[in-house]
């Protein structure tokens, strides 16, 4: 048994499906034409591509070793406990590996000043986009449940709440449910 398969006995399934949910929500939202489209009425898609890019490396993704602003803390060994027993080993190489290749892309952000940034949308951003589209795939979700989550999204996001709906996906559909870990 691999040490994520022994965390993963050892941890509470409504954590492992907060860590997974969040990744999965957030990667469906990244692919969707329809969530950016609905975006595009309240931000600019730079704007939003950089707010997305800020929430995948200072919260979504755990076992980073960089953060949208630079500083890099140290990581909470038991967070990424947490997260690597929600995923496969073939799950958490696919995603070290989206998050490499997102890295990679943070030089085209521009304007860093005051926590604004700016993601222009050029073929960088888009095959970032692919990318998602394929990590997504390998996490296999529930892509019914996926379509409801992200229409509950877009309904956020018309009254502002958008990051906090990404932040916690299960809160979505399923209120009572415990929150992860900050």
């Amino acid at each position: 048994m691999n040490d994520s398969a022994a965390a993963a006995d050892s941890m509470p399934a409504s954590w492992q499906s907060a860590a997974r949910e969040r990744v999965t929500v957030f990667l469906a939202f990244l692919t969707s034409e329809e969530c950016r489209e609905a975006c595009r009425k309240h931000a600019r898609p730079e704007e939003l591509a950089a707010a997305l890019t800020r929430l995948w490396f200072d919260e979504i993704y755990v076992p980073g070793d960089s953060t949208f602003s630079g500083l890099v803390p140290e990581a909470d060994p038991e967070a990424v406990t947490r997260f690597n027993a929600a995923f496969s080993e073939s799950e958490l190489q696919a995603l070290e590996r989206f998050h490499g290749f997102y890295e990679l892309r943070m030089g085209f952000l521009s304007n860093q000043l005051y926590g604004r940034a700016f993601f222009p949308e050029n073929d960088s951003w888009h095959s970032l986009l692919q990318h998602a589209g394929y990590v997504l795939a390998e996490l296999d979700p529930d892509y019914e449940r996926l379509k409801v989550i992200l229409a509950s999204l877009v309904d956020q996001m018309k009254r502002g709440e958008l990051m906090e709906g990404l932040r916690s996906p299960l809160a979505i559909t399923s209120p009572e449910s415990p929150s992860p870990d900050p």
